[in-house]
């Protein structure tokens, strides 16, 4: 059943009754849920531990206990949409029910298991270097380090980005980094390897968490960065758990091309590290 597209609703292939609670569900209405994008290679979910890890703090972020979800079924549901799909990718949202008044959300609320599975096309040719753009966050949402369904900023970040352009780099009214729209940055600089702290907006990626522990006895550092920071450094990647690591080798803005890097030995390290793992391309 390789390379199907595969949905399973709590456990079952969705059908038209489904729809009763799901037109009328907090998750349509307010955006409340949260989701992760798995990269499956050879039957497995890759960084499986990690997704997992993602999808509770979302849902403690959204103040509620880890018992609405029964996370053994929901990991089962998980391999099996992996042993199907062998190569691809599988996207799991949990979703508010009905219930409640307005925005007050009721004590007995149900919650729901969502996955999709589906094939990954791979961009081959960003693994040998991509453009990026830099431009404006268009907003800074309620929890940023969280994976919740309310992506507009996202989408508006999308929409802004010039066409010819893999990505953007995203900066916050106070010119400091945050993220592209839908990647964590990392550069190297000085020795050592430098990424935005979460609390100046990026999200808490998989990718993010797997390359800081990674790199936590080499020398990591998280923090608050300016334009500058970024320019002055010798490799730049993006990255995110479904594509890997896109190393960055030019920067254009409104003034024109602000810089250009290579992809150096730092970048292709860490490409050497993750790569195998997620069936993905090496330069």
């Amino acid at each position: 059943m390789s390379g199907q597209t595969v949905i399973l609703l709590d456990g079952h292939a969705p059908s038209p009754a489904d729809l009763d609670w799901l037109l009328v569900s907090r998750a349509l209405a307010f955006g409340e849920g949260v989701f992760t994008s798995l990269r499956v290679a050879d039957g497995q979910v890759v960084f499986l531990e990690d997704h997992l890890w993602r999808l509770q703090s979302g849902l403690q972020a959204l103040r509620l206990p880890l018992d609405v979800i029964d996370w053994m079924l929901l990991q089962q549901e998980m391999q099996q949409l992996a042993t199907q799909q062998q190569d691809g990718m599988v996207k799991v949202m949990l979703l508010a029910g009905p219930g409640g008044r307005g925005y007050q959300r009721s004590p007995d609320l149900v919650w729901h298991r969502f996955l999709h599975a589906r094939p990954l096309t791979i961009q081959s040719e960003a693994y040998q270097g991509i453009s990026c753009w830099w431009q404006p966050s268009p907003g800074i949402a309620a929890e940023t380090s969280s994976k919740h369904l309310n992506r507009l900023t996202q989408v508006l970040a999308s929409i802004n980005c010039p066409s010819g352009y893999n990505e953007a780099l995203h900066h916050d009214e106070k010119g400091q980094i945050t993220e592209g729209i839908a990647r964590n940055v990392f550069w190297f600089a000085r020795g050592c390897w430098h990424t935005p702290a979460l609390a100046a907006g990026p999200l808490a990626g998989v990718m993010r968490r797997q390359i800081l522990a990674t790199l936590q006895d080499e020398g990591v550092e998280e923090g608050f960065y300016q334009l500058q920071d970024l320019l002055d450094a010798e490799e730049v990647l993006l990255c995110n758990s479904l594509q890997g690591i896109w190393p960055v080798t030019e920067l254009h803005g409104t003034a024109g091309c602000l810089a250009r890097w290579r992809v150096g030995p730092q970048t292709r390290r860490l490409m050497a590290d993750f790569h195998p793992s997620l069936g993905l391309p090496l330069i």
